[in-house]
């Protein structure tokens, strides 16, 4: 009697099985990248400093390069500029989630001696609410310094999570301030969720400081002025040129 000795049969991986893969990593990719510059866009346009629009500038044009080399089935090469593309908003997400962070402080910190002064209970209770994001965004920015560093996707999440409750504790801090001015007979009527009602009441209570303030909501409420978008005017000359794999990949291609 003849004998065979079993052995586990693994699954060989072919080359259209790894191209498959490899399809769906960058489509994956691709479509958290789509998010976190459509988010990034409106603080870049809006407060962005040289080094951050230098930075969302050299990432816009990567993750360009990435949907280019995606629609010509180069899959590989795609997901290689999406990783380079993520990392430089990596730092750029840094960048403005510590900016936004101290901004936000430093807002709720000039108004605090006024609430406290009148000792207005719902301007305390904005303030409060104001300085607990402030805080929250502090330790998710945390996190996100602190995930695994090869975790693109994952750790600019947490950063938007972060410039979010950045965000948010500049909303309180000018709730606090109107509530700390505001008619005792329009008291608990003000609608502070809607856009235009709280311009309006930045107008009548706070207008020794409106356009200022103003501009602060503006950004808060994530709009950009009519053509000022960073984003369309990056891809409306691209320059891919200018990135030194460029040529490599149209070398590959003849």
């Amino acid at each position: 009697m003849v004998l065979f000795m079993a052995v586990p049969a693994f699954p060989q991986r072919t080359k259209s099985s790894l191209s498959a893969g490899e399809q769906r990593h960058a489509e994956r990719g691709l479509k958290n990248s789509r998010y976190f510059f459509y988010f990034i866009n409106t603080t870049v346009s809006n407060s962005g400093t040289e080094r951050e629009k230098e930075l969302y500038s050299e990432a816009a044009r990567r993750d360009l390069l990435a949907r280019i080399l995606y629609l010509k089935f180069e899959f590989h090469n795609s997901f290689t500029e999406i990783k380079r593309s993520q990392i430089l908003l990596l730092e750029l997400m840094k960048l403005i989630t510590e900016r936004e962070m101290k901004e936000a402080m430093s807002l709720l910190h000039e108004f605090a001696p006024y609430v406290l002064q009148t000792g207005d209970n719902a301007a305390k209770k904005y303030l409060s609410l104001g300085y607990r994001a402030s805080n929250e965004s502090g330790q998710v920015q945390m996190i996100a310094d602190n995930l695994p560093e090869t975790n693109y996707s994952i750790r600019l999440y947490e950063y938007i999570k972060a410039l979010k409750l950045a965000k948010y504790a500049k909303r309180y801090a000018i709730i606090a301030l109107i509530e700390n001015r505001i008619d005792p007979a329009d008291k608990g009527k003000a609608q502070y969720n809607d856009y235009d009602k709280k311009s309006e009441l930045i107008d009548r209570y706070l207008s020794d400081e409106s356009e200022r303030l103003k501009a602060i909501h503006f950004d808060n409420y994530y709009k950009i002025k009519e053509n000022a978008s960073f984003y369309d005017q990056v891809m409306l000359n691209p320059d891919l040129e200018s990135i030194p794999e460029y040529e490599k990949y149209r070398e590959e291609n003849y």
